[in-house]
Formats: C-alpha cells, sequence, structure tokens
C-alpha cells in the first residue's frame, strides 16, 4: 500500500524537558508498574510520566496508584474485555488524544535500562524531524529470543543511525509496535486509531508511514518471566504456566557508565541483543530469556485458550 501524505508542522525549538512524555499502561502488577515508573525517575528525572491504568482490582496495585497519583498523572479507565489484551488499544488512544508532544508508550512490565543523555534525545529529534514520514521509533533491545531472525531480517541505515527490518510479510514489528516513540500531532493528522491487537496496527502504520526504526543504542527492555493476563484473567493453565516458569520480579540492573559506552561504541552490524548487554535477576536469568509463561508451552498454551472460550 502507498504510504499517504502526511501534513507535518515546522519542528519545535528543542528542550530536553521537553523532549519525551511516557505513557505507561497496567493492569494487575502494581509492583512492577512502580518498577516501572521509577526508572523513569531515574533515568530521564526531567520526563514528564503519564500512568493509564486498566481499572485494575488488586489491592496492592490500587496501593501503588495511589502512592504514583502523588507524583504523576494516574488515570483508571473502565476494564476491557474487548480482546485478550482487556482495554490496553483503548487506553492507548485516550493517551494519544490527551497527551501532547513525542510520546514514548511504555507497558509496566518494562523499564528504563541507563540514563538518556543529551545525544540520546538529539538523535530522537533527528530521526523524526528529518524523515517526515516517520512515524515510529523503538526504543528496546532486541530480544535473545529472537536473535537469529533479527540477525537475518535487520539492517543499518548509516542516514538515520537506525536500524530497520526487512520484514515484508511480517504480521506485527515491520511498521508498527505497542512499544514506541512517536509524535502524537503525527498520528493525530492521519486519524490514527489504536486497534485491539497489534496486527491490526501494522497495516495501518504500512499505510501511512515508513517502516519503523530501531534505536542503534536502545534504553528500555521487557523484565523476562513476568506473570501476565489474557482478557483480564488468569486461567489455570497460565497460572500452571508462571510456576513451572519460574515467572516474578526479575528486575534488570541499570547499565553502568562503561557499558553504556560499550554499548554505543560498538559497530553497527552487532545487534542490540538484551542478553549480551543487560543483566536480569539475583541469580541472573540464563539466556535466552522468555518473557511470556505460555512460551514453548503448547499444550498449556492450548488449554489457556479453551478456558478462556469457556469462560466467554
Amino acid at each position: 500500500m502507498a504510504r499517504s501524505a502526511v501534513r507535518v508542522a515546522a519542528p519545535i525549538q528543542w528542550r530536553m524537558v521537553d523532549a519525551l512524555q511516557f505513557c505507561v499502561f497496567s493492569f494487575n502488577r502494581g509492583r512492577f508498574l512502580e518498577h516501572c515508573v521509577r526508572s523513569i525517575e531515574r533515568c530521564a528525572p526531567t520526563a514528564a510520566v503519564h500512568i493509564y491504568d486498566d481499572a485494575s482490582d488488586d489491592p496492592d496495585t490500587l496501593a501503588a496508584l495511589a502512592r504514583l497519583r502523588a507524583r504523576h498523572s494516574v488515570v483508571v479507565r473502565p476494564g476491557g474485555r474487548q480482546s485478550k489484551h482487556g482495554g490496553l488499544s483503548a487506553n492507548m488512544q485516550a493517551a494519544l488524544e490527551q497527551v501532547d508532544g513525542r510520546l514514548c508508550f511504555l507497558q509496566d512490565d518494562m523499564q528504563l535500562v541507563r540514563p538518556l543523555d543529551d545525544g540520546d534525545y538529539r538523535g530522537i529529534e533527528a530521526f523524526f524531524g528529518e524523515q517526515p514520514d516517520a512515524g515510529f521509533l523503538h526504543p528496546a533491545f532486541f530480544k535473545g529470543c529472537n536473535r537469529d531472525r533479527d540477525q537475518r531480517i535487520t539492517r543499518f541505515d548509516a542516514a538515520t543511525g537506525t536500524y530497520f527490518r526487512d520484514g515484508e510479510g511480517m504480521s506485527v514489528g515491520h511498521h508498527y509496535s505497542d512499544i514506541f516513540i512517536a509524535e502524537a500531532a503525527r498520528l493525530r493528522a492521519v486519524g490514527w486509531r489504536f486497534t485491539a491487537r497489534e496486527s491490526g496496527n501494522e497495516p495501518q502504520a504500512q499505510q501511512h508511514f515508513r517502516p519503523m526504526g530501531f534505536l542503534f543504542a536502545p534504553f528500555v527492555m521487557w523484565l523476562p518471566r513476568v506473570p501476565a493476563y489474557r482478557g483480564r484473567t488468569k486461567t489455570w493453565a497460565m497460572a500452571r504456566a508462571e510456576r513451572r516458569q519460574g515467572s516474578g520480579f526479575h528486575p534488570i540492573a541499570d547499565m553502568m557508565a562503561a557499558d553504556v559506552q560499550a554499548l554505543k561504541a560498538r559497530a553497527p552490524e552487532v545487534l542490540p541483543v538484551a542478553e549480551d548487554f543487560l543483566r536480569a535477576g539475583s541469580p541472573p536469568i540464563p539466556a535466552p530469556w522468555h518473557y511470556y509463561p505460555l512460551q514453548k508451552a503448547p499444550l498449556l498454551k492450548a488449554l489457556d485458550r479453551l478456558e478462556r472460550r469457556w469462560r466467554g
């Protein structure tokens, strides 16, 4: 599909304090949410944080939201059951409509792993400022479990200083991901509407924008082995898979200055794979990390699907 023309206003004078607005989406993982927000406070202390919660009902999460409301914007919206992701897409749409500027969308099972510096902000500014057809920039490290695929389809673009995927035919991850940096005005200009699934947003992004860029020096990562919900519920199969995988709270250590320097000084053909640059858990989580309890558990995945259908 051909990309539609995008009308872009003249770039605003750059200021670090305005560089990013973080929007964090949460449901019933209060410990993870607070950890995510604290990582933003450490690594991007001037940035505004906006929390969109999918009507959590867990007491610990409600207490965490109350604490976070004292220093950040917290929006609690009615819980959604329209998809296995609950009300995520509706909350993402609300954030797009309510928050101005350059947005970084994260979820509560993620964290910033290093401080953002002037060079990081200027690189993001250049990506959007020099490419009027750019819609999305991915801020996270690559996952080791996808190493072979990513090595095969990923290329470095010297003109933008970012990676792109030669992933035509991918259902998601070529033009779009739910984790991204984007300019609110640019998405609004094309009438962007988030769908209930990432794969539904991929063709929309392909219509309006060039392929998604991936930061050469990422600053965000998913925590490994986290507990999960689908459709705001936890089935017996999901709980069993979590016990089997050892799901829990396994934070990632902040990168040391020397590690950040090595990340930024490496050759472009060395992809920023999380397990090669980061350390998670104590004792450390063995590589490759897993991020979803039902990963490589086909029988439990089938049982989870059946139970959710039975519950309606």
